[in-house]
């Protein structure tokens, strides 16, 4: 459900959908009597081979952008979902991408969001994946290592509405991780870079 990297963003929707099937859109109600809102979430990772530690990424919540988005995730980490789970796709200068997909290839469900475009998929930021549905986002995740402005606001309908930006890396030390993993190799896979060694989510941390 992310894109590819030439724009052709329909040849990868049903790999990187983050459930087998579709589930509901996230509504407000489930977030009646909100927690404090966290400021950043970390994923502590390693390697799935060996367990080797990979290191950390810490993601700044941008919640006056995309507050659904940002709910959506504080809702997962609270409640374990990534744990477990892996960043599965590498492209240099492109993206890494996680999510609730498990190192196995299972996933895991959940509810579905509103589209919240509202910031250009620059270096650094962090944006969910979807269908080519606007509101099909779910949980699955990628960092942006360029500044990918194919994933941008082109049009009114469809993948040309854009994809949602929900998040930036806190530093350049995490962009680098990001980096680092994109670089690790990989393997073909329905037209996209897939990660050899996937890299697990050890935990993930609210703060």
């Amino acid at each position: 459900c992310v894109c590819a990297r030439d724009g052709r963003r329909g040849t990868c929707m049903r790999l990187l959908i983050s459930s087998a099937s579709p589930n509901k859109l996230w509504q407000p109600a489930l977030t009646s009597k909100m927690a404090a809102k966290p400021a950043t979430v970390t994923f502590r990772l390693s390697s799935h081979a060996t367990g080797a530690e990979v290191g950390t990424i810490r993601i700044q919540l941008l919640w006056d952008v995309a507050p659904a988005h940002c709910e959506q995730i504080r809702l997962l980490v609270a409640a374990g979902k990534y744990n477990g789970c892996c960043i599965y796709r590498a492209e240099p200068n492109f993206v890494i991408q996680g999510g609730l997909r498990e190192p196995s290839g299972a996933t895991r469900e959940a509810p579905k969001l509103p589209l919240e475009y509202k910031l250009p998929n620059k270096r650094g930021t962090v944006t969910m994946a979807r269908w080519g549905e606007p509101d099909s986002a779910t949980a699955e995740w990628f960092v942006n290592l360029g500044d990918n402005t194919n994933l941008d606001r082109t049009g009114d309908s469809g993948w040309a509405l854009g994809f949602t930006v929900w998040g930036q890396v806190a530093s350049p030390a995490d962009l680098a991780v990001a980096e680092a993993i994109s670089n690790k190799p990989t393997k073909e896979e329905g037209g996209m870079k897939m990660l050899v060694d996937p890299v697990v989510i050890q935990s993930a941390t609210l703060e």
